[in-house]
């Protein structure tokens, strides 16, 4: 029996039989990877197109600089200037152009320059300050959302000499808040009444100066100074709410330089507050012990004070003791530090004021509270400022010395004053007014710079934004309300670029009430001052709050014989009489 047995091919190949796909791990990865190489080349192509972009704006940009620089200097001197300009001509100031499927916002300033060569401004050796022309082209853009620009200066000077013919030169110097030269403000100048109207603007330089060389001989030129974030000042036109200007327009003269001042800085905000009288709440230690003590060093209670250690001949000369923290839930705001101190030529007492910093007594930060880290030999120490978040337990902590063994400081007791609760007052008719006046009305009364009305919102605030710096009345427009503390004391001096808050509490009208306001000769205000009102069956004794102020609405009747007694330590006592009572009255007591 045969048997055939069926045999491959010498060169037949063998392959493995495949085995099962990618698990989900190594797909994850593939698929990692290639997203990192796309995302790479979608960047780089994403790059080369914005480059490529950028570059053909750019380009396009210079193409439209160069044609536009060409054209302007091929014309005759004369006819070189923009409309509304100085030097005027038929070259629009702004306006836009497309090119490559970009738009290109277009600005054109041309303006006469005085050369240093023969002295500028009133150095002038001439008087001439329109030497030759300057011109400036400048194109924005955008593109993919990024605002690029570009710009070209060029010099165009006559063929003949220099001539005032016509024309003259405004100068304007500009001055902050301080009278300090203010640079980069922008300056404008306007004029509808000469054979074309002019609407320009200047920049001052580092000085403080813009000058407007080459502005044709007329009246009427309106001037306005600003700059961004900052007040407004310039010339008055006159009108019907404003008849008799303090600044009028200007004129030119010829071959004259006319010069005008002004002051701007940057604007403030106020917020004015209305709120009912606060509840307080206090720490107190009367040294009795030293129970309300933490820690102490070299000094010790004694009689209702403390005291350094030792005694007569060898009292040591420093020492130092720290509060425990108060034991407050949520205080509302912080109000006042308070101690009293008896102390000499040879000894002293400085109070800080601590906080519960994770269990540690920790000095409060001076950037906080200003001088807190030297100590304080003066009370109160206003700490309203401090927030009740960062802040929300206190303590103090005081520093006695000595340079004399014979003779110890005594602190007698001290206080943190809280408050519990202050709640806002809603629609409280308001008004406030600045002293700046911008003119007269006929009658000769101010017409004044800022002025305006309104009511305190559900939250007790109508705020005043962006205003600029001037002295501020601020009165309530209420017969429901007696006033009986405005912190700051108004009037009151607004600063540049702050933010500040005028808070009024007020309380149900009397029928007769003193508002009585003891400040320094300077205005600051003196807290804790005693003021005794006196008068036929009244005698009454109250003390000044952080802001100077104390208010008698009990008891009163109107008179115009009071007698007002003010008494401050370092102070002179001051008494005023035949003091007004009624049912609006306040009294400032100044003292020395």
């Amino acid at each position: 029996m045969c048997r055939f047995e069926k045999r491959a091919p010498e060169n037949t190949k063998y392959f493995p039989a495949p085995v099962s796909g990618y698990s989900l791990i190594e797909l994850i990865i593939t698929i990692a990877l290639f997203s990192l190489v796309f995302s790479a080349l979608f960047a780089g192509v994403q790059f080369a197109l914005s480059l490529v972009g950028t570059s053909k704006a750019e380009a396009g940009a210079l193409a439209l600089l160069v044609d536009k620089m060409e054209y302007i200097r091929s014309l005759p001197y004369n006819d070189v200037g923009t409309v509304g300009g100085v030097p005027a001509g038929d070259i629009p100031q702004t306006g836009t152009t497309t090119l490559n499927g970009i738009t290109y916002n277009e600005r054109v300033l041309i303006q006469y320059v005085d050369d240093p060569a023969d002295g500028t401004g009133s150095s002038d050796s001439n008087g001439i300050l329109a030497d030759y022309k300057q011109i400036k082209i400048e194109y924005v853009w955008s593109i993919r959302g990024k605002t690029n620009s570009a710009s070209l200066v060029s010099n165009i000077v006559p063929n003949g000499i220099e001539t005032t013919a016509g024309g003259g030169t405004i100068r304007v110097n500009v001055f902050d808040a301080q009278v300090q030269p203010l640079s980069g403000a922008a300056v404008r100048f306007l004029n509808n009444t000469t054979t074309t109207t002019i609407d320009t603007t200047r920049y001052t330089d580092p000085n403080g100066v813009a000058y407007l060389a080459g502005a044709p001989a007329a009246a009427n030129y309106e001037i306005i100074v600003t700059d961004d974030g900052y007040s407004t000042d310039g010339t008055y036109v006159a009108t019907t709410s404003n008849p008799n200007p303090t600044t009028p327009p200007i004129a030119v003269l010829e071959s004259q330089i006319s010069t005008m001042n002004f002051q701007i800085d940057k604007l403030s905000d106020l917020t004015i507050r209305t709120l009912n009288p606060a509840t307080y709440g206090n720490y107190t230690d009367t040294f009795s012990d030293n129970s309300g003590l933490i820690s102490q060093s070299s000094t010790t209670v004694s009689s209702g004070a403390l005291i350094l250690s030792g005694s007569a001949g060898s009292y040591k000369s420093t020492g130092s003791a720290v509060s425990t923290s108060t034991d407050v839930t949520s205080p509302d705001a912080w109000y006042s530090a308070s101690f009293s101190a008896s102390t000499s030529a040879s000894t002293s007492v400085r109070v800080s004021v601590m906080y519960d910093n994770a269990g540690v007594m920790t000095l409060v930060p001076d950037e906080d509270l200003p001088g807190n880290s030297v100590g304080f030999t003066t009370s109160p120490v206003d700490i309203s400022s401090l927030s009740t978040t960062t802040y929300a337990s206190l303590g103090l902590s005081a520093i006695l010395t000595t340079t004399d063994a014979n003779v110890t400081p005594y602190l007698h007791q001290w206080q943190i004053t809280h408050v519990v609760n202050q709640t806002p007052i809603a629609d409280v008719p308001l008004s406030i007014a600045g002293a700046k006046s911008i003119g007269t009305y006929d009658d000769g009364q101010p017409v004044l710079k800022y002025a305006a009305t309104g009511v305190s919102d559900s939250s007790g605030v109508w705020d005043q934004s962006n205003i600029e710096y001037d002295l501020y009345t601020v009165t309530v427009n209420s017969t429901a309300y007696d006033v009986q503390e405005e912190c700051p004391i108004v009037p009151f001096a607004l600063s540049p670029d702050t933010t500040e808050t005028l808070t009024f509490t007020l309380g149900p009208a009397s029928g007769a009430m003193l508002r009585v306001a003891v400040t320094q000769a300077d205005g600051t205000p003196i807290p804790d001052a005693t003021v005794r009102l006196q008068n036929t069956g009244i005698d009454q004794q109250q003390k000044t709050s952080l802001c100077g102020q104390t208010y008698f609405g009990s008891g009163l009747y109107t008179a115009g014989d009071y007698q007002v007694t003010v008494s401050a330590s370092g102070y002179a006592t001051q008494t005023v009489t035949d003091v007004t009572v009624n049912a609006s009255s306040s009294l400032t007591v100044q003292l020395n």
